[in-house]
């Protein structure tokens, strides 16, 4: 009986991808795989080329974490139209599409989550909702969430209206260009800080849908699988401490504690100092306190 049900369950899974195969997608995460390994076999990395990646990486990560998610998808805090256009346009660099589209399938994660209205529900296994989800992309079953005031934003509209030019300058020309002009290494900007970088960070916040829902501790909340994963947000600019962020997602912080390495909150803060952004959105202590002891109490 157990393998008969494991059999039905493939079967599913094998028909539903091929319903719902992805063509765009899957050729661009097989085509740009393919063009980042074969790009590490004739570009040798230089020593400044590598810094270059490891900065971008973390510059560019904030166009995610602060950008599309914590601004746009859950709006924690106002920021000014040259802060939005930068996290706009270095969002569009890390190929994650546009905000507008972000949002949307985020929202209806926050609203339907663990369910099959959840566009990468973890229920269904880490596969699909690490990169299953994607490559067997099914809008009609997300569940319906409202985005106007997103598409509301000039700036939104404008990276959506001319995404593809915009990802294409700040993801690979100008990686490619600082490289070149910096040390003469316009191959070496191309493929390290651009292509593969684009192509890690990918991985990276994939592993926000899935490992950050599979592995880690819930010390806020254990009535879904969102998991706080040092590990995850130690790639992701703070963004593995899933289980706060889906306890208080409307907070501007993922790694409320101090010491909590969140670069996109430190970000956040600094840029409210000088005045940039504004209105950040805190939960209370005493609700974060509240939680912590419901969870200990429902576990001891």
């Amino acid at each position: 009986m157990f393998n008969v049900e494991i059999t039905k369950s493939l079967q599913q899974e094998l028909i539903f991808y091929c319903k719902n195969f992805d063509f765009l997608h899957a050729s661009f995460l097989i085509g740009s795989t393919i063009l980042c390994c074969y790009g590490l076999s004739i570009v040798r990395l230089q020593v400044a080329t590598a810094i270059l990646l490891l900065t971008l990486h973390h510059v560019y990560s904030l166009g995610i974490t602060a950008g599309y998610h914590r601004l746009w998808t859950h709006r924690s805090y106002r920021a000014c139209l040259p802060i939005r256009y930068l996290l706009a346009f270095v969002g569009a660099g890390q190929f994650q599409w546009s905000i507008i589209w972000w949002s949307t399938h985020h929202r209806a994660h926050h609203r339907y989550l663990d369910t099959d209205q959840d566009p990468y529900n973890a229920r269904r296994g880490l596969f699909y909702s690490h990169i299953g989800w994607i490559i067997g992309l099914a809008p009609s079953t997300w569940g319906k969430v409202d985005v106007s005031d997103v598409k509301a934003d000039p700036v939104a509209v404008w990276q959506q209206r001319y995404y593809i030019p915009i990802a294409i300058l700040s993801g690979l020309i100008i990686p490619a260009a600082i490289a070149h002009v910096g040390w003469n290494d316009l191959a070496g900007g191309f493929i390290y800080a651009g292509v593969l970088r684009v192509c890690l960070h990918l991985q990276m916040t994939f592993l926000v849908n899935s490992l950050a829902h599979y592995a880690g501790s819930q010390p806020y909340s254990t009535d879904n699988t969102s998991r706080d994963n040092l590990f995850v947000a130690l790639l992701t600019s703070g963004e593995g401490y899933h289980n706060f962020h889906h306890r208080f997602p409307a907070d501007y912080r993922n790694g409320v504690h101090v010491l909590a390495f969140d670069p996109a909150k430190w970000f956040i803060w600094s840029c409210t100092r000088l005045g940039l952004t504004s209105r950040l959105r805190r939960t209370p202590q005493r609700e974060i306190e509240s939680a912590y002891r419901t969870v200990l109490r429902s576990i001891g």
